[in-house]
């Protein structure tokens, strides 16, 4: 069975209908009455105060319908954005963006529907912007980008968390820091909480409050179980960059082995640390990523003294 696109709008109702030289729908749907009537549909183009469709598929006539209170529209998933949402879960954000650039511009003339295809891909192109890492075409996307159509709680607060995306990208800590605290009570999802502790990380870093930063990449870590991937491999590479710098784990790492060693020293269980999260790294936060060649020292071999 199709998912279907739920839309609602609320003006009075009518019908015209006309003849088409050429009829070109887009995506086919129902008219749900309040009574409980339904009505197959094949929609052409529509506006915040009605909707253009053919009455069946083969039609040569489109009917325009100004919708009212007791009407819903039921929109159809479209095939090309169950293809391009199968890609960005099986995290091909890459070759799922494309797709969804695609399902963007071919809907375009539903975008006034709530939750129209268009731009749920158009907010799915962010994502896949963000999750790559890319903050300078998630700040181009932004600027292009529509929300009015959307009404998911969770797209929506994803939106105004990518105002603290665009200003680690403008490096304006001090504004990152703002617009973390804003959401520091609210009760969010895993994966957006993961973000918020990540940027928190960061701006501990250049306050230059290592073990702070330290505190919040494991939040991000585990806030959804390592499952918003992108989040753990940067939070684990953050924590492997941090231990690396620190003096009393250089220290740790140049006796190792040796009869100097000391293993209840507090440099000794920070190279511990930094050892389990480059394992982890290697196991599953690091994707296709290889573990930076400067933090391989954490897994070599203990040296023969």
């Amino acid at each position: 069975m199709m998912k279907c696109l739920i839309v609602a709008l609320l003006l009075p109702a009518l019908v015209l209908t006309t003849t088409a030289e050429e009829v070109s729908w887009l995506l086919p749907g129902h008219l749900l009455e309040r009574d409980g009537d339904a009505q197959r549909i094949w929609l052409v183009s529509a506006t915040k105060t009605s909707i253009r469709y053919c009455p069946s598929q083969n039609s040569a006539e489109i009917t325009e319908y100004r919708l009212s209170e007791r009407t819903t529209v039921c929109l159809d998933e479209p095939p090309e954005l169950a293809a391009a949402t199968s890609l960005y879960q099986a995290r091909k954000y890459a070759e799922a963006r494309l797709k969804f650039i695609e399902v963007k511009e071919r809907f375009k003339p539903l975008v006034d529907l709530k939750n129209n295809p268009s731009t749920l891909a158009a907010f799915y192109e962010t994502e896949c912007l963000r999750k790559t890492g890319d903050l300078e075409g998630l700040a181009a996307a932004r600027g292009e980008f529509s929300k009015d159509s959307l009404t998911r709680g969770n797209q929506l607060r994803q939106l105004e968390l990518d105002e603290i995306w665009e200003s680690v990208r403008l490096k304006n800590w001090q504004q990152v820091e703002a617009l973390v605290g804003k959401w520091e009570k609210s009760r969010l999802p895993g994966d957006q909480r993961a973000q918020l502790a990540y940027c928190q990380g960061l701006v501990f870093e250049t306050l230059n409050r290592p073990e702070d930063a330290l505190l919040t990449y494991n939040i991000a870590l585990t806030a959804d179980a390592g499952a918003s991937e992108e989040i753990a491999r940067l939070s684990a590479l953050r924590v492997l960059a941090i231990y690396h710098a620190d003096g009393q784990v250089r220290e740790a790492l140049r006796l190792r082995g040796s009869s100097d060693e000391d293993k209840t020293s507090t440099g000794a269980a920070k190279l511990a640390e930094a050892v389990a999260v480059a394992r982890l790294f290697q196991l599953s936060f690091g994707g296709d990523a290889a573990l930076p060649a400067e933090f391989a020292e954490f897994l070599s071999e203990v040296p023969n003294r």
